[in-house]
């Protein structure tokens, strides 16, 4: 990271922990109005959304990895003209995952019965660009990172967004933030079971739950380590 970079970074974070709104952070990003004042750049907007979601969420995290897991299996859903989030929350270390399903004749689907994108992070975090979700990743992790911050736990979480044919215009990965944030403004709804968080999170799909499954990587992973407490 540059100097540059990292006095952006710092400036980010401070108006954060300011009350300020994460549109008005992109708007001074955006301006080239953070980092050294000799080499401060325009930014495009679109790069800058990500860039605060990014170094925001990044930020929380580095306590979120320290408290205790959920011990529950929580669901949160939430919806704006036709993107569909069911959230899962499931007892473990930290880990993350989107999974998007774009229905025939959504936005950015015109040919296939179901268009499927995918990507995710384990305990530490990924090194890459999240190049298949891109910037809605990092959206959503803003407003994961947010609820656990609040909560003072960890947890792995899982997002399935369905995108409908509703979906007919870009209307930019700010709309999927605080689409995600309002989930978790609502009390989630408690599971013991697997089986039982899909049930419920189906009878809101139009898709079956089955094309979001058997993409997950963090469920085929769920409960495979043993844990301490399994022995006592």
């Amino acid at each position: 990271v540059s100097d540059t970079d990292a006095k952006a970074i710092t400036s980010i974070l401070e108006l954060y922990k300011s009350k300020i709104q994460i549109t008005n952070i992109n708007k001074i990003l955006s301006a080239g109005l953070l980092g050294l004042k000799s080499n401060r750049k325009l930014v495009p907007t679109r790069w800058a959304i990500t860039a605060v979601d990014d170094a925001i969420s990044k930020n929380l995290l580095k306590k979120i990895r320290y408290y205790p897991e959920i011990n529950e299996i929580l669901l949160f859903h939430s919806e704006y003209v036709g993107n569909h989030y069911e959230i899962l929350l499931l007892p473990d270390k930290y880990s993350f995952e989107v999974i998007e399903a774009e229905m025939q004749g959504s936005l950015w689907n015109n040919i296939k019965e179901v268009s499927i994108m995918k990507d995710y992070e384990f305990f530490h975090g990924r090194k890459e660009y999240a190049n298949q979700v891109t910037g809605a990743y990092y959206a959503n992790r803003l407003a994961l990172a947010e609820y656990l911050e609040k909560i003072k736990k960890q947890a792995t979480a899982i997002f399935l967004r369905e995108v409908s044919p509703e979906y007919s215009a870009p209307l930019g990965v700010g709309i999927l933030r605080e689409t995600t944030r309002q989930a978790f403004k609502n009390p989630g709804e408690k599971f013991l079971t697997i089986n039982e968080v899909l049930s419920s999170a189906k009878t809101r799909l139009k898709l079956p739950v089955s094309v979001f499954t058997t993409q997950s990587i963090l469920l085929k992973e769920f409960g495979k380590q043993k844990k301490i407490t399994n022995w006592f």
